[in-house]
Protein backbone atom coordinates (compact mmCIF):
# COMPACT_ATOMS: atom_id res chain seq x y z
CA UNK A 1 0.00 0.00 0.00
CA UNK A 2 2.83 2.44 0.85
CA UNK A 3 4.49 1.73 -2.52
CA UNK A 4 1.27 2.47 -4.40
CA UNK A 5 0.72 5.70 -2.44
CA UNK A 6 4.30 6.82 -3.17
CA UNK A 7 3.92 6.17 -6.90
CA UNK A 8 0.54 7.91 -6.94
CA UNK A 9 2.06 10.92 -5.17
CA UNK A 10 4.84 11.07 -7.77
CA UNK A 11 2.26 10.90 -10.56
CA UNK A 12 0.27 13.71 -8.95
CA UNK A 13 3.44 15.81 -8.65
CA UNK A 14 4.29 15.22 -12.30
CA UNK A 15 0.70 16.08 -13.20
CA UNK A 16 0.99 19.37 -11.34
CA UNK A 17 4.22 20.20 -13.16
CA UNK A 18 2.73 19.28 -16.53
CA UNK A 19 -0.52 21.21 -16.19
CA UNK A 20 0.76 24.73 -16.94
CA UNK A 21 2.72 23.54 -19.99
CA UNK A 22 -0.15 21.83 -21.82
CA UNK A 23 -3.85 22.38 -22.17
CA UNK A 24 -4.62 18.73 -21.43
CA UNK A 25 -7.68 16.73 -22.43
CA UNK A 26 -10.30 14.59 -20.69
CA UNK A 27 -10.73 10.97 -21.72
CA UNK A 28 -12.76 7.83 -21.09
CA UNK A 29 -11.49 4.27 -21.14
CA UNK A 30 -12.77 0.72 -20.86
CA UNK A 31 -10.88 -2.54 -20.35
CA UNK A 32 -11.71 -6.24 -20.20
CA UNK A 33 -9.45 -9.14 -19.35
CA UNK A 34 -8.60 -12.28 -17.40
CA UNK A 35 -7.74 -12.29 -13.71
CA UNK A 36 -6.05 -14.88 -11.53
CA UNK A 37 -6.50 -14.74 -7.77
CA UNK A 38 -3.60 -16.06 -5.73
CA UNK A 39 -4.67 -18.63 -3.14
CA UNK A 40 -6.85 -17.05 -0.45
CA UNK A 41 -5.05 -17.76 2.83
CA UNK A 42 -7.54 -17.37 5.66
CA UNK A 43 -6.32 -17.58 9.27
CA UNK A 44 -8.21 -17.61 12.57
CA UNK A 45 -8.69 -14.21 14.18
CA UNK A 46 -7.64 -15.61 17.56
CA UNK A 47 -3.85 -15.20 17.72
CA UNK A 48 -3.42 -18.51 19.57
CA UNK A 49 -5.22 -20.36 16.78
CA UNK A 50 -3.64 -18.63 13.76
CA UNK A 51 -1.08 -21.39 13.22
CA UNK A 52 -3.56 -24.13 14.12
CA UNK A 53 -6.65 -23.52 12.00
CA UNK A 54 -6.59 -22.08 8.48
CA UNK A 55 -8.11 -22.31 5.01
CA UNK A 56 -6.26 -22.06 1.70
CA UNK A 57 -8.81 -21.53 -1.05
CA UNK A 58 -7.79 -21.74 -4.72
CA UNK A 59 -9.87 -20.32 -7.56
CA UNK A 60 -10.21 -20.67 -11.31
CA UNK A 61 -9.27 -17.86 -13.68
CA UNK A 62 -12.00 -15.26 -14.03
CA UNK A 63 -13.08 -12.07 -15.73
CA UNK A 64 -12.10 -8.50 -14.90
CA UNK A 65 -13.65 -5.25 -16.14
CA UNK A 66 -12.67 -1.61 -15.68
CA UNK A 67 -14.05 1.76 -16.81
CA UNK A 68 -12.51 5.15 -16.09
CA UNK A 69 -12.82 8.89 -16.63
CA UNK A 70 -9.58 10.83 -16.52
CA UNK A 71 -7.57 13.83 -17.56
CA UNK A 72 -4.44 13.72 -19.70
CA UNK A 73 -1.91 16.42 -18.83
CA UNK A 74 0.68 15.31 -21.39
CA UNK A 75 3.20 12.91 -19.87
CA UNK A 76 0.97 12.27 -16.85
CA UNK A 77 -2.65 11.30 -16.35
CA UNK A 78 -5.03 11.14 -13.41
CA UNK A 79 -8.29 9.15 -13.42
CA UNK A 80 -11.17 7.78 -11.38
CA UNK A 81 -11.88 4.11 -12.11
CA UNK A 82 -14.58 1.59 -11.29
CA UNK A 83 -13.53 -2.05 -11.60
CA UNK A 84 -14.88 -5.54 -11.14
CA UNK A 85 -13.26 -8.97 -11.00
CA UNK A 86 -14.83 -12.34 -10.27
CA UNK A 87 -13.40 -15.85 -9.94
CA UNK A 88 -15.00 -19.19 -9.19
CA UNK A 89 -13.82 -21.12 -6.13
CA UNK A 90 -12.21 -24.45 -7.04
CA UNK A 91 -10.90 -26.24 -3.96
CA UNK A 92 -9.67 -25.60 -0.43
CA UNK A 93 -7.17 -27.11 1.96
CA UNK A 94 -8.20 -26.95 5.63
CA UNK A 95 -5.50 -27.14 8.31
CA UNK A 96 -6.74 -28.44 11.65
CA UNK A 97 -4.09 -28.69 14.37
CA UNK A 98 -1.48 -30.20 12.04
CA UNK A 99 -3.88 -32.33 10.02
CA UNK A 100 -4.93 -31.17 6.57
CA UNK A 101 -7.82 -32.11 4.31
CA UNK A 102 -8.66 -31.08 0.76
CA UNK A 103 -12.22 -30.21 -0.17
CA UNK A 104 -13.92 -29.31 -3.45
CA UNK A 105 -15.19 -25.74 -3.11
CA UNK A 106 -18.00 -23.94 -4.92
CA UNK A 107 -19.22 -20.36 -5.27
CA UNK A 108 -17.89 -17.07 -6.61
CA UNK A 109 -15.45 -14.59 -5.10
CA UNK A 110 -15.79 -11.08 -6.55
CA UNK A 111 -14.43 -7.60 -5.87
CA UNK A 112 -15.85 -4.25 -6.97
CA UNK A 113 -13.38 -1.38 -6.72
CA UNK A 114 -13.37 2.42 -6.82
CA UNK A 115 -9.82 3.60 -7.47
CA UNK A 116 -7.90 6.82 -8.03
CA UNK A 117 -5.09 6.06 -10.50
CA UNK A 118 -2.04 8.00 -11.61
CA UNK A 119 -0.20 7.30 -14.90
CA UNK A 120 3.09 8.24 -16.47
CA UNK A 121 3.31 7.89 -20.27
CA UNK A 122 6.48 7.83 -22.35
CA UNK A 123 7.46 7.03 -25.92
CA UNK A 124 10.39 4.64 -26.59
CA UNK A 125 11.32 6.97 -29.48
CA UNK A 126 10.12 10.48 -30.21
CA UNK A 127 8.78 9.46 -33.62
CA UNK A 128 7.03 6.35 -32.28
CA UNK A 129 3.23 6.06 -32.12
CA UNK A 130 3.54 3.46 -29.36
CA UNK A 131 3.39 4.72 -25.78
CA UNK A 132 4.55 2.84 -22.70
CA UNK A 133 2.81 3.61 -19.41
CA UNK A 134 3.16 2.74 -15.74
CA UNK A 135 0.36 3.19 -13.25
CA UNK A 136 -0.45 3.04 -9.55
CA UNK A 137 -3.76 3.44 -7.77
CA UNK A 138 -5.41 3.36 -4.35
CA UNK A 139 -9.05 3.18 -3.31
CA UNK A 140 -11.84 1.12 -1.82
CA UNK A 141 -12.72 -2.52 -2.49
CA UNK A 142 -16.08 -4.20 -1.86
CA UNK A 143 -15.68 -7.97 -1.68
CA UNK A 144 -18.39 -10.62 -1.98
CA UNK A 145 -18.18 -14.37 -1.29
CA UNK A 146 -21.34 -15.67 -2.95
CA UNK A 147 -22.48 -19.19 -1.97
CA UNK A 148 -18.89 -20.16 -1.16
CA UNK A 149 -18.10 -23.35 0.72
CA UNK A 150 -17.67 -27.10 0.49
CA UNK A 151 -19.42 -28.46 -2.59
CA UNK A 152 -22.39 -30.77 -1.92
CA UNK A 153 -22.48 -29.67 1.75
CA UNK A 154 -25.42 -27.25 1.92
CA UNK A 155 -24.84 -26.46 5.60
CA UNK A 156 -21.24 -25.40 4.86
CA UNK A 157 -21.97 -22.95 2.03
CA UNK A 158 -22.54 -19.29 2.79
CA UNK A 159 -22.38 -15.69 1.62
CA UNK A 160 -20.43 -12.83 3.18
CA UNK A 161 -19.48 -9.36 1.97
CA UNK A 162 -17.77 -6.23 3.19
CA UNK A 163 -15.29 -3.52 2.28
CA UNK A 164 -11.62 -2.68 2.74
CA UNK A 165 -8.82 -0.61 1.23
CA UNK A 166 -6.89 -1.72 -1.84
CA UNK A 167 -4.07 -0.73 -4.16
CA UNK A 168 -2.97 -1.68 -7.65
CA UNK A 169 0.15 -1.38 -9.81
CA UNK A 170 0.49 -1.91 -13.54
CA UNK A 171 2.24 -1.28 -16.82
CA UNK A 172 1.26 -1.48 -20.46
CA UNK A 173 1.35 -0.24 -24.03
CA UNK A 174 -1.01 1.89 -26.10
CA UNK A 175 -1.26 2.51 -29.84
CA UNK A 176 -3.48 4.90 -31.86
CA UNK A 177 -6.11 3.15 -34.02
CA UNK A 178 -8.15 6.18 -35.06
CA UNK A 179 -8.73 9.83 -34.38
CA UNK A 180 -8.64 10.34 -30.59
CA UNK A 181 -8.72 6.54 -29.98
CA UNK A 182 -5.94 4.34 -28.64
CA UNK A 183 -5.94 0.59 -28.02
CA UNK A 184 -4.31 -0.52 -24.76
CA UNK A 185 -2.85 -3.71 -23.37
CA UNK A 186 -1.74 -3.97 -19.76
CA UNK A 187 -0.71 -6.10 -16.80
CA UNK A 188 -2.19 -5.26 -13.37
CA UNK A 189 -1.30 -6.37 -9.87
CA UNK A 190 -4.04 -5.84 -7.26
CA UNK A 191 -4.20 -6.40 -3.51
CA UNK A 192 -6.60 -5.53 -0.70
CA UNK A 193 -5.76 -4.74 2.88
CA UNK A 194 -6.45 -7.57 5.33
CA UNK A 195 -10.10 -7.92 6.35
CA UNK A 196 -12.08 -10.17 8.69
CA UNK A 197 -15.08 -12.26 7.68
CA UNK A 198 -18.17 -12.51 9.87
CA UNK A 199 -18.18 -15.28 12.47
CA UNK A 200 -21.43 -16.65 11.01
CA UNK A 201 -20.00 -17.31 7.52
CA UNK A 202 -20.85 -20.96 6.86
CA UNK A 203 -18.17 -21.24 4.16
CA UNK A 204 -15.53 -21.00 6.89
CA UNK A 205 -17.40 -23.21 9.36
CA UNK A 206 -19.06 -20.27 11.19
CA UNK A 207 -15.76 -18.84 12.38
CA UNK A 208 -14.22 -15.40 11.80
CA UNK A 209 -11.09 -15.48 9.61
CA UNK A 210 -8.55 -12.89 8.48
CA UNK A 211 -7.51 -12.79 4.82
CA UNK A 212 -6.79 -10.51 1.88
CA UNK A 213 -7.44 -10.77 -1.86
CA UNK A 214 -4.55 -10.59 -4.31
CA UNK A 215 -4.78 -10.92 -8.09
CA UNK A 216 -2.87 -10.68 -11.36
CA UNK A 217 -4.68 -9.56 -14.52
CA UNK A 218 -4.09 -9.12 -18.23
CA UNK A 219 -6.41 -6.59 -19.90
CA UNK A 220 -7.06 -5.01 -23.29
CA UNK A 221 -9.18 -1.94 -23.94
CA UNK A 222 -9.74 1.40 -25.62
CA UNK A 223 -9.05 4.97 -24.54
CA UNK A 224 -11.00 7.81 -26.17
CA UNK A 225 -10.13 11.50 -25.91
CA UNK A 226 -13.33 13.44 -25.21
Amino acid sequence: MKKACSLLAIAALVTGLQAPASAGAPYASGNIGISWFTDLDATETDLEDREVYSWEVSTKSGITLAAALGYDFGAARLEAEIGYQSNEAAEAVYLDDGDSSKEDFTGDVSVTTFMLNGYYDLKPMQSSDIEIFVTAGVGGAFYNFDDVGIADEVDEIGTVNGSTWAYQLGAGLSYPVGENIRIEGRYRYFKTAEFTTNDDFAGFDDEAYNLDIESHSLLVGLRYDL
